[in-house]
């Protein structure tokens, strides 16, 4: 069994493996469409709604997230421009990450290595979630 929890604006995909986990996923993303019921997004079908607009909202953090040999203010705001320090920040905080980061001698400009290989996978996670946070401060 899947389920899809809501927590205020986040949403948590848990279960076991083959319960169907990617699937919701790809059917809320619309990588297919659903054949039977529908999946309504603030209250309106997801195939009523623009396709870009809709994954604009959409945030994946996987088990094991995908890290560039950057540093983490630049991982955090990777394929985006025109943000500030202050939500690069922010968005770490909401992903319980500032305080590590604060930590490090060279913070918010630490290089973290191939594929983040100078990172635990719990720091590279809310690295990623920090990542998928900042896309929705704007």
């Amino acid at each position: 069994e899947s389920k899809l929890i809501c927590i205020s604006e986040y949403e948590i995909n848990v279960g076991s493996s083959g319960c169907g986990k990617s699937t919701i996923i790809q059917l809320l993303e619309r990588f297919y469409n659903v054949t039977e019921g529908e999946i309504l997004f603030d209250d309106m079908n997801i195939n009523e709604i623009n396709i870009n607009s809709l994954r604009s909202h959409i945030g994946l953090v996987s088990q094991q997230p995908i890290l560039f040999s950057m540093t983490i203010a630049e991982n955090i705001q990777y394929g985006l421009q025109n943000f500030t320090f202050d939500e690069i920040i922010n968005a770490a905080k909401k992903a319980n990450i500032h305080n590590f980061i604060q930590q490090l001698p060279q913070g918010y400009e630490t290089y973290i290595g191939i594929k983040g290989n100078q990172l635990s996978g719990g720091e590279k996670q809310r690295i990623a979630i920090a990542r998928a946070m900042i896309r929705n401060l704007n």
